[in-house]
């Protein structure tokens, strides 16, 4: 499986050193359950692999070469770009988490207390920045049956609705009872260095 690397490319194998292909960011997958026997037999492919590098890469021309050093350099830059535009879209992200929240608690009917349901005692504007926070900094919802679940809740959410799920007027009522407002803890998660969630961060085994 490709993952990057950041360690010095070295891509002939010397004794003691890591095999060719790792500075390249392959490993073999190694996810899936193995016996024994198949274990030796993925050894001694890997044996034949480590004594045999590659001697070029084929370029971006049809006559071009790459050394293994420029091919990783290539992978890490690739890696590196992709990271930047990650990082752009995490911070569009909290920009927009912060607009939410200004808006929530500046909106025509911000100080309406609400008298019903689990959000009772909030204000829809309190109950409102609350939710857009826990959304993004407690998030639930990673896989089906959840994930169709957290879409409706920020479906709602943004129609000005203000679903119960996840637990969240429980969780808002706790931080509030600590003193906390939806600016503040906001303020506390980005000086901590929280990420504000991404379904594209969530991992699958």
């Amino acid at each position: 499986m490709p993952s990057p690397s950041m360690h010095t490319p070295t891509p002939h194998r010397r004794e003691g050193s890591a095999p060719w292909w790792e500075p390249l960011g392959l490993r073999p997958a190694g996810t899936r359950p193995a016996s024994a026997n198949e274990r030796h037999v993925e050894a001694a492919v890997l044996a034949v692999l480590a004594q045999h590098p590659p001697v070029a890469f084929a370029g971006d021309t049809p006559d071009a070469t790459l050394t293994g050093e420029a091919l990783a350099a290539l992978a890490q830059q690739a890696a590196e770009r992709v990271a930047r535009a990650q990082d752009a879209t995490a911070d569009e992200r909290a920009r927009l988490g912060w607009a939410h929240i200004e808006e929530a608690l500046a909106g025509p009917s911000a100080a309406e207390t609400l008298d019903h349901g689990r959000w009772a005692g909030f204000t829809r504007g309190e109950a409102t920045a609350w939710l857009w926070n826990l959304l993004q900094f407690e998030p639930h919802g990673y896989a089906p049956p959840g994930a169709l679940l957290r879409a409706e809740v920020l479906r709602q959410l943004e129609d000005g609705g203000l679903p119960e799920a996840f637990g969240y007027p429980e969780r808002a009522r706790e931080l509030a009872n600590r003193g906390l407002t939806p600016r503040e803890y906001r303020r506390h998660k980005e000086a901590i260095g929280a990420a504000t969630f991404s379904a594209a961060d969530v991992r699958f085994t």
